[in-house]
């Protein structure tokens, strides 16, 4: 017989190399999930294949067709599917959407922020021009940086390649393939709020409220705001294929007597085109988040090259780094530094060429309205005025 020490020493040994390698496949799985986490998701080229096989079934053609010209700017991907699921939902083309678009949906909604958001939507281009199905393309926005794109890829209903100008918008209609649009911003501005809540640098206004900036919204407590009544847009400077512009605003103020800022981020889903005057009856600024009876209003489009997160953090360390040198300074001063930080804390590719920086509305004053009101870079001319929200 062995000895017993023997027999335990060997099944230590033995437990212990299983654990080790239990533990190497649990890195192993953990690193796997990082980096899908990390990666590009979305194959837009594999997506539009698939998009297409499911167009050549009628039933399903026309109600998409129908949702894309009823729905303006996009459609979401799930609600397409979800609409259309008895007509189609035994192909395996179905099947892979399907997947993939819960997969993207139940990652943008984790309590913890993804490293990256990206949600399928579809728009079409000249939808009101469609006469012969045929000549309907699909299409989706290039890799990389606006500037280096040298053509657009697209594909005709047989999946027969077509090259377009990114920069001469066609005639025919397209149907595009969107993974970086409104849902996708909606997903990120929550995220962002969030995280400038945690930070200290907002307060806990909109835990609640999900993002409902309409006048309508306020219930129980009598609020002094400055309403947004109308925008207009001179250029977005977006590219037709990227469809229509994604702009939210940052809002920013002094909320105390040692000049901390208080920051929000506000989406304007309604704001999809330059040259069109947009009246969003929108509540920007609510004067109770400040000490002062000033704000900025900085105005942005959403970049597909830029993360999210990276972006608001950036927002916050340049705002702290300002915070403690200038606590002694007159509070109209540091409202100008806390929208200036906000602006360097945005990529350097925004400045050269001027893309995504839309415009800024500095020292916007309480009980004061204006009209036709320019910003600095003259490329957004609002109309403002003071709105009070009486309790019920």
């Amino acid at each position: 017989m062995k000895n017993p020490r023997i027999l335990l020493g060997a099944l230590l040994v033995s437990m212990l190399f299983m654990n080790c390698n239990n533990s190497e496949e649990l890195i192993g799985n953990s690193e796997n999930i990082v980096q899908e986490e990390l990666s590009n998701s979305v194959n837009k080229k594999e997506i539009t294949m698939q998009f297409i096989d499911l167009m050549k079934n009628q039933s399903f053609k026309e109600k998409t067709l129908e949702l894309l010209n009823n729905q303006q700017p996009s459609v979401g991907m799930a609600k397409i599917l979800e609409q259309t699921s008895d007509f189609v939902s035994n192909e395996e083309s179905y099947k892979k959407l399907r997947s993939k678009t819960t997969m993207l949906e139940g990652r943008a909604s984790k309590e913890v922020a993804p490293e990256k958001i990206e949600i399928l939507e579809v728009w079409m281009h000249n939808g009101e021009r469609i006469e012969n199905f045929s000549n309907v393309l699909f299409s989706f926005a290039p890799e990389g940086e606006e500037e280096t794109w040298k053509r657009v890829e697209a594909y005709t209903i047989d999946k027969e390649v077509v090259y377009l100008d990114p920069k001469e918008a066609p005639s025919q209609t397209v149907i595009v393939i969107e993974t970086d649009g409104f849902e996708t911003l909606k997903r990120e501005v929550i995220y962002m709020n969030k995280y400038l809540q945690e930070n200290g640098v907002q307060n806990n206004r909109f835990s609640n409220s999900s993002l409902d900036l309409s006048a309508k919204s306020a219930r129980n407590v009598g609020l002094e705001t400055t309403k947004l009544d109308k925008i207009r847009l001179n250029d977005d400077e977006e590219p037709w294929i990227s469809g229509a512009a994604e702009v939210y605003a940052v809002t920013s103020g002094i909320k105390d007597d040692q000049n901390n800022p208080e920051i929000k981020v506000i989406p304007m889903y309604y704001l999809d085109h330059d040259d069109t005057d947009y009246y969003p009856n929108q509540i920007l600024l609510f004067w109770d988040d400040y000490q002062y009876q000033a704000a900025n209003i900085q105005l942005f489009e959403k970049d597909d090259n830029t993360n999210y997160k990276d972006l608001v953090s950036a927002i916050v360390n340049g705002v702290f780094q300002i915070i403690g040198a200038v606590s002694t300074q007159p509070w109209v001063s540091v409202l100008g530094q806390v929208a200036g930080a906000i602006l360097q804390a945005m990529p350097d590719s925004w400045y050269t060429n001027n893309d995504d920086y839309v415009d800024s509305f500095y020292t916007i004053e309480k009980n004061k309205s204006y009209y036709n009101y320019y910003g600095a870079r003259r490329n957004a001319k609002v109309n403002l005025s003071p709105f009070y929200v009486a309790p019920n």
